[in-house]
């Protein structure tokens, strides 16, 4: 496994600046054709996210070599796309959402007990942490080790969203703040599809391979018996996103490691479903189980 802290995202602070200038003036398909041209075929050279893909693509979907190399770059500019647009977002550009389900996702929202809501590296959630709005407070987990000046953009975004950011990782001390978002009855937003420690995983099933999941999030839904939802936002063809909101129900009767395992389980068959929709939009490069 490639640990977490490998995970941050390239560049600096005065290359963020530049590109939310430049997305207040310039169309936003120029620099996804700038960077499919200039940046992606690159980076595919010296990018150990481009091994993984292409791993993925070989193994675990089956594609011949030349066809997993052409679906791997399509995947690393499907990807560039998605950065782009999160800046276009800081840049104030507003993209069409359809949200699926929904509904059910807000009546859990406007009740009085906590919801733990999981993400995948697959699409693009944190347009929807944009675009969302619940009144529940949303504590959303993230990488302790990322840029400060990333992590300014997204204080300022979701501010205006009722949402905070709980660091989490190596020499963070995450755990209080946790039990005190959900004892003030909040929300929770993890990833679970990356882990700090390896000894403290659960195993699931992807496409037929097992991979390993980080247990935290599911021992804390079943601990404490939560609704638990996943949330994924994924990009079109026309450049709109589609928010899906979908339950991961587990049968509270069974055995805390049962419930733990159909969580997980759950999980991991809704992401194996939306890659069968979005078959490029799987972007978990910083932590392969493959």
């Amino acid at each position: 496994m490639i640990p977490i802290e490998k995970g941050t995202t390239y560049g600096n602070a005065w290359m963020y600046r530049a590109l939310v200038w430049l997305l207040k003036y310039i169309n936003i398909h120029v620099l996804y054709v700038f960077m499919s041209v200039c940046v992606i075929p690159v980076t595919m050279l010296i990018s150990a996210g481009a091994r993984v893909t292409y791993r993925y693509f070989r193994k675990i979907r089956g594609c011949g070599r030349w066809r997993a190399i052409w679906y791997t770059y399509k995947n690393h500019c499907v990807f560039g796309q998605t950065v782009i647009d999160k800046f276009a977002m800081y840049a104030g550009h507003k993209f069409k959402i359809r949200f699926v389900d929904f509904e059910d996702y807000r009546r859990l929202a406007e009740g009085d007990e906590p919801i733990i809501q999981l993400n995948a590296h697959i699409g693009c959630n944190e347009i929807l942490g944009y675009s969302c709005h619940v009144e529940k407070p949303c504590n959303i987990l993230v990488f302790g080790g990322e840029k400060e000046s990333l992590m300014g953009f997204r204080r300022s975004a979701f501010q205006q969203m009722n949402a905070k950011m709980i660091p989490v990782g190596i020499g963070t001390t995450h755990s209080e703040d946790i039990a005190d978002a959900l004892d003030r009855g909040e929300i929770v937003c993890a990833f679970a599809d990356r882990f700090f420690n390896a000894k403290k995983t659960i195993t699931s099933t992807l496409h037929g391979h097992k991979i390993s999941l980080a247990r935290g999030p599911f021992s804390l839904a079943v601990t404490r018996g939560l609704n638990v939802v996943m949330l994924s936002g994924m990009k079109e063809s026309d450049g709109s996103y589609t928010a899906y909101f979908t339950p991961l129900r587990y049968d509270k009767t069974l055995s805390k490691s049962e419930q733990r395992q159909q969580i997980a389980d759950a999980y991991t068959a809704e992401i194996e479903r939306l890659l069968g929709k979005y078959p490029m939009q799987w972007f978990n490069y910083a932590n392969s189980n493959f």
